[in-house]
């Protein structure tokens, strides 16, 4: 099964708000993202820097695929307008 028919059944069941630092990678294993962060295959959705366990601010769904945000201000900023304006499911 391909990881976009399953993503919203495992963002579903978890309803997860937070995730502590140590059960990051856990999550992360289970959504099918740990080894392509590691392997820095993974972009933040809005500035394109490289994704990393340090700098991983948030993950959020859209348009059935999994985005991820990086902890630069202004990223998190424009995270939070979309979450305002509702084009983000809470």
């Amino acid at each position: 099964m391909s990881f976009l028919k399953i993503l919203p059944q495992i963002l579903e069941k978890s309803n997860i708000k937070a995730i502590h630092d140590e059960d990051l990678e856990d999550y992360l294993k289970k959504l099918g993202q740990l080894k392509k962060i590691k392997r820095g295959k993974v972009k933040c959705y809005f500035c394109g820097e490289q994704i990393t366990l340090k700098n991983l601010h948030s993950i959020f769904p859209l348009s059935g695929d999994i985005k991820f945000v990086c902890d630069k201000k202004e990223c998190i900023k424009k995270l939070s307008k979309l979450l305002d304006d509702g084009k983000v499911p809470l």
